[in-house]
């Protein structure tokens, strides 16, 4: 029985603590295109990057497994070489991925303003005959609010000030997002993919934080068409003679 490809993104990110990815035979060796640019590209090098993790102290624990088309994508509390919050993507070929992208924090292992983790929360996707709906949803919020800068606009994608917030640098409430975003310089530049399932959303998105280069993922929960809660992964995005593939982060 064929597993589902957010079953197959959730197996391959799980075998690293297993040391089990070459055992799994879900990504194709000769054809695996990398957007990590902080890894070189092919399956060999990610074979080489295990290596080098300290595997007394390496888990993984996928929270929240999702699929859209060819595309599964997993959000994931690890330690690898230290504690990390991901996203990581993969894309599907005749039931192998082929191409892989992903976003990856430390994880300040404390609760935020509103005592939420970077990880807690729903995890199971409801709602699919409104996933292309939630989509949109998400990508106008994105582009209208975060990258026009048309803050007053929030408002139309939100129940009043409501906001569960897993950002460890904010808390709860609308009102809380767009005051940090605002205080720490984080600005959006361009939306780049927007995958989803039901009402779960996944946003990529390019822009600044605090004058760095850094690439934000971000998770929307939505409900009755309003956007209900909100997970992120923000990485700073090396300079082009710094990078380990000619890929592109997107």
């Amino acid at each position: 029985m064929e597993i589902s490809n957010s079953e197959k993104a959730a197996a391959i990110q799980n075998s690293i603590e297993t040391s089990t990815l070459s055992q799994i035979g879900l990504i194709n060796p000769k054809s695996y295109k990398q957007h990590n640019v902080n890894v070189a590209d092919g399956f060999d090098a990610i074979l080489a990057l295990h290596d080098l993790m300290p595997m007394e102290k390496v888990y993984t624990n996928v929270i929240r497994a999702f699929q859209d088309g060819d595309i599964g994508f997993v959000h994931v509390d690890y330690y690898l070489f230290e504690p990390t919050v991901a996203f990581d993507i993969h894309r599907f070929e005749n039931g192998l991925s082929v191409e892989h992208w992903d976003n990856l924090q430390t994880n300040p292992k404390r609760v935020n303003k509103s005592g939420r983790t970077m990880v807690d929360g729903k995890t199971k996707a409801i709602d699919h005959h409104l996933t292309e709906e939630n989509k949109k949803l998400a990508s106008t919020f994105v582009n209208d609010v975060l990258v026009g800068k048309n803050f007053d606009k929030a408002q139309d994608y939100f129940n009043g000030d409501v906001l569960i917030q897993h950002n460890p640098n904010m808390g709860d409430g609308v009102s809380e997002f767009i005051k940090v975003l605002k205080d720490e310089e984080q600005i959006y530049t361009s939306v780049h993919r927007v995958l989803g399932e039901g009402n779960f959303v996944l946003v990529l998105s390019e822009g600044y934080m605090e004058n760095l280069h850094c690439a934000f993922y971000d998770l929307y929960r939505i409900e009755n068409n309003k956007i209900i809660e909100h997970w992120d992964v923000i990485e700073e995005i090396p300079s082009l003679e710094n990078q380990k593939n000619t890929n592109g982060k997107f």
